[in-house]
Order: C-alpha cells, then sequence, then structure tokens
C-alpha cells in the first residue's frame, strides 16, 4: 500500500494574495487559486492519497484553463473551436478542454450561434459579401455546418441588393474605364467577394455607371 502524503503547509503567496503555495510533506508542491483551495477544502494536516492528489491537480488544471480562457475571451467574442486552440497551444489536455468549453458555454460566454449571427451582420453592413465566402469565413473559424446553414439562410436572403450596395459603395474607381473593362471587372469583384454567378449579372445588369457613388 502506497504512504499517504500530508499537506504540512499552506500559504498565501506575496506577489498575489488570491493564489496559495501548497507544501506536502515539507516541500512546495504546487500552486493554486483561492477558489481551488476552497473549492475543495484543502486545509494543513490533510492526508492526500494518490486519488487525492489526482483530483487536486485536475482542478488545478481546469481552472488555470478557465482564467486563460476568460481572457481570452475578454478582448471579444470567440468560437468555440478559437478556445480549443488557445487551451491547446497552452499545453492543456483534451479532457481539461472539453471540460472547461463546457463550463463556458453554460455560461453563454461561448455560443457559435450568436458569434455567427454578429458575424454576418458586420460583414453585411461594412464589408458586403455573398452566401459563398460568408460560409467560408465561418467554416474556417470553426462553426458547424448546421449554424452556418441557418445563420446564413435567414441574413442573406436578399443577396441581389447586397450586390448592388457593394457596386455602389465601390463603383467610382471604375467610371473612368471602358463599360465594358468596367463592368468585366465589377463581375469579377462580385466572385471574388461570394455573390453567385447569377447575383453578379443580375447587379451589374442593373449598373448605370452615371449612379454609382462611394461612401
Amino acid at each position: 500500500m502506497a504512504r499517504q502524503k500530508t499537506i504540512t503547509r499552506i500559504e498565501s503567496q506575496k506577489r498575489n494574495p488570491h493564489r496559495w503555495s501548497v507544501f506536502i510533506d515539507g516541500k512546495f508542491a504546487f500552486g493554486l487559486d483561492e477558489e481551488v483551495i476552497c473549492g475543495l477544502g484543502l486545509k494543513k494536516g490533510e492526508s492526500l492519497t494518490e486519488q487525492r492528489i489526482k483530483e487536486i491537480l485536475e482542478r488545478k488544471n481546469e481552472n488555470e484553463a478557465k482564467e486563460i480562457a476568460l481572457k481570452f475571451l475578454s478582448f471579444r467574442r470567440r468560437t468555440e473551436k478559437e478556445v480549443k486552440d488557445k487551451l491547446k497551444s497552452k499545453g492543456f489536455d483534451d479532457k481539461t478542454i472539453r471540460n472547461t468549453i463546457e463550463k463556458l458555454k453554460e455560461y453563454d460566454l461561448i455560443n457559435d450561434f450568436e458569434f455567427a449571427t454578429a458575424w454576418v451582420k458586420e460583414r453585411l453592413a461594412h464589408k458586403p459579401r455573398g452566401r459563398k465566402l460568408l460560409r467560408q469565413e465561418l467554416w474556417r473559424k470553426g462553426i458547424k455546418k448546421q449554424i452556418i446553414d441557418q445563420v446564413v439562410e435567414r441574413l442573406c436572403q436578399n443577396e441581389d441588393k447586397t450586390a448592388m450596395d457593394l457596386l455602389k459603395r465601390i463603383g467610382r474607381r471604375y467610371q473612368s474605364l471602358e463599360p465594358k473593362v468596367a463592368k468585366r471587372r465589377m463581375y469579377g469583384l462580385l466572385l471574388r467577394r461570394g455573390f453567385s454567378y447569377e447575383t453578379a449579372k443580375n447587379a451589374l445588369d442593373l449598373v448605370t455607371f452615371s449612379s454609382t457613388s462611394e461612401e
């Protein structure tokens, strides 16, 4: 039977009073946040089995992963994949990452549907683009296909108007060109922005160079 170890000292750290140093059998073992100390009810004199030490270390990792994720999320909303990638880059194991993600989702700090909705609205308002490119962008962010389909179809019902809005914004730069050349370049731009061939053609059929303007 393995010999049990004992917590011989728990003291707050000078540089961070909310973090505590735990000593086992007279030697420094690890640093823990106050939240972990209280949550596990650790105290001086407690005998520790290997299973108890494993539990402490797992809680330690999850708490540290949570703090890193919260800081990462404090700058702007992130997708589930972005948070996972961040935690992986910090060396956390899959179980810790999975548990951390689930807790953050419970508090609605990670919500891919809301992220996708905000992303598409911002793009349509400031950088108009078609369904194809929006889908690609959301896919690269790690959004699931079901969410992408739902959000894009709901917010991109009038793609012809979106294409026309884009041409109105950038049309002035083409006014010095021959009409055929200008339309060819506009057509290429619409396709690069993710609009379908049909949408691009419909938008260009309505273009008159005298009416285009730039914001």
